[in-house]
């Protein structure tokens, strides 16, 4: 959706500079499309869509997206003279600015937008030991790859508790009905051993067909953090 977004933006911001930088402006649609084709290219060659582009800061973004218009910049130049139809006039840098510019306000807009707590996943933890409150600090890290809230945690017998206990969710209510009540959007299990009988397999399988969706810890921290945790896998 980014690169479709950038492509449109690139494409419109050289189509309405085409007067200052074509030679023939009557011409601008082939040579706007390969200006946009050429900058998405540069910039998917520098990482400028990889997973983990949320996470960066307008620092980031700046040093990437200067040395992408440098290369693009040459490439275009290059263009120019293996196709003599896409003749460029000598202020060929208004677009190259004017598109940087775009493209670097639409990133800020999008990231921006993509922290916002609108956007926020609520979680229910089952589980209260140390891996329970790794997804505590991961969410209170804000570098996870979605913005989420834990609302709280659901004791298990046999597990150390490492988590506040005013965060702790009532025992006794059904896992189904914590997630309604609290508006859940996905249940976390970090518990570590499962084949005591205190593990809600039952409850857990209610909220997978009640749709809320259940998550296994090591899934979580793979799609969240990027990790493989081995500590938090299992032996099935």
């Amino acid at each position: 959706m980014l690169l479709l977004l950038e492509l449109s933006i690139l494409l419109a911001a050289a189509v309405a500079s085409a007067p200052l930088w074509l030679s023939h402006p009557g011409q601008q649609y082939w040579p706007a499309l390969a200006f946009a084709l050429v900058m998405v290219f540069c910039m998917g060659t520098l990482g400028m869509y990889q997973h983990d582009q949320s996470r960066e800061d307008i620092k980031s973004i700046f040093l990437r997206i200067t040395p992408s218009f440098m290369l693009g910049f040459g490439l275009m130049h290059l263009l120019a003279i293996l196709l003599p139809a896409m003749q460029f006039g000598r202020s060929v840098s208004m677009v190259f600015l004017l598109g940087g510019g775009a493209v670097l306000l639409a990133r800020l807009v999008v990231f921006t937008s993509a922290q916002s707590s609108m956007l926020e996943q609520r979680l229910i933890i089952v589980g209260d030991g140390a891996i329970a409150r790794e997804c505590l600090e991961l969410a209170a890290s804000s570098i996870g790859f979605h913005p989420f809230r834990v609302v709280g945690f659901v004791p298990v017998s046999g597990e150390m508790r490492a988590v506040p206990a005013a965060m702790l969710l009532p025992a006794d209510l059904p896992l189904l009905a914590l997630a309604r009540r609290y508006a859940a959007d996905e249940i976390v299990v970090t518990v570590g051993d499962r084949r005591n009988g205190a593990f809600p397999v039952r409850q857990l399988l209610e909220c997978a067909l009640g749709g809320v969706p259940v998550t296994d810890a090591a899934t979580f921290f793979e799609r969240e953090a990027c990790q493989i945790r081995v500590d938090s896998l299992q032996p099935s």
